[in-house]
């Protein structure tokens, strides 16, 4: 059995970390701050839909709090914007003689397309994995998942593509943690796939709901699209591709708690860097690099980010703010 190094305690590293703990795999948690202090003294206050448990696992602050072995596996879970000087700092960790990069995996949770590239840089072995996860960091030490029975849904597979005998043991350990879990062999195509839908997390983060709203996710959608044709990307369609049950991973809500925002929603909230720069980020990327537009992304980029600057509260734009980023556009007409 593997022990399971969690490298970031936001929501999706919490979360895994407690499940891994609770079904008896080995784990331990790299928490900072405040948050890692809690952990370490009182472990996590994980609430979910039928109940609240307080998790003892075990966390450290840092590479130098853990002495690695050849059985570990790495999970990076830090925000995609925090990745580079994550693996920057684990990737050449002594295990035995060796440094971690030359002899463990790492697994890497991270939204968008760019995380992978920087492992590779580093490690022989990335196993990248698409996560869906709805779990929100409450308060320091504390985390939410509102979703049963599963907690969260991972594709995983050896990046660039291909397959890894080693994945069946992990998937399956993944699995007792409360996951759904499908290695492919194509996950640079899920990745791409996992990144159209959450085009829509800096609006959600800005606006209220409402039909421009909606009107706005669907031309960032397009928008993207179009770049991947440029850039000869095939993205996968997550639930048509998918052998998962699905309905198994659904929302829960907890009693006497409302639901908060997605991830970008969750940032914007507490003040902290959001990942939009490598999500609408990425496809302006693409963009510029295959010589097509995608201003609608590239606007909603900047948007996001000056309302950081402003400590704009989140959800709390009017539609004319947003009809003014995106000229042109407008809800459909009601039916």
């Amino acid at each position: 059995m593997s022990r399971y190094v969690v490298i970031g305690a936001g929501a999706v590293g919490a979360t895994l970390a407690a499940e891994l703990h609770l079904a008896g795999v080995p784990v331990v948690l790299v928490a900072r701050g405040e948050h890692g202090a809690i952990l370490r003294r009182d472990g996590l206050r994980y609430v979910r839909p039928d109940g609240e448990l307080r998790v003892p696992v075990p966390t450290v602050d840092g590479p130098a709090g853990i002495d690695l072995t050849p059985d570990d596996v790495l999970v990076l879970a830090t925000k995609t914007q925090d990745a580079e000087s994550a693996l920057a700092q684990w990737a050449w960790r002594p295990v035995g003689d060796r440094a971690a990069a030359e002899v463990l995996p790492v697994i890497t949770l991270q939204n968008g397309l760019d995380t992978e590239r920087a492992a590779l840089r580093r490690f022989a072995t990335v196993w990248a994995a698409v996560s869906w996860s709805p779990s929100e960091f409450v308060t320091p030490g504390e985390i939410a998942v509102p979703a049963a029975p599963a907690v969260g849904v991972l594709w995983i597979g050896r990046y660039p593509a291909g397959g890894d005998p080693r994945l069946a043991a992990v998937a399956d350990e993944l699995r007792s943690a409360r996951h759904l879990v499908e290695p492919v062999q194509d996950i640079a195509r899920w990745k791409a796939g996992k990144l159209l839908p959450i085009l829509g997390n800096a609006l959600d983060a800005l606006y209220a709901p409402g039909p421009l709203r909606d009107a706005a996710a669907a031309a960032l959608r397009d928008e993207a699209r179009e770049v991947y044709r440029a850039a000869g990307v095939d993205p996968a369609d997550l639930r048509a591709e998918t052998t998962l049950d699905l309905t198994r991973f659904a929302p829960a809500p907890i009693p006497g708690r409302p639901t908060g925002g997605r991830s970008t929603w969750q940032s914007l909230a507490r003040g902290v860097s959001p990942e939009t720069d490598f999500l609408n980020g990425e496809i302006t990327l693409l963009a510029r690099l295959h010589g097509v537009p995608a201003p609608h992304n590239a606007a909603v980029t900047a948007r996001l980010q000056r309302a950081v600057r402003e400590r704009t509260p989140a959800g709390s734009l009017p539609d004319a703010d947003l009809r003014a980023l995106l000229p042109g556009l407008d809800a459909p007409a009601a039916v």
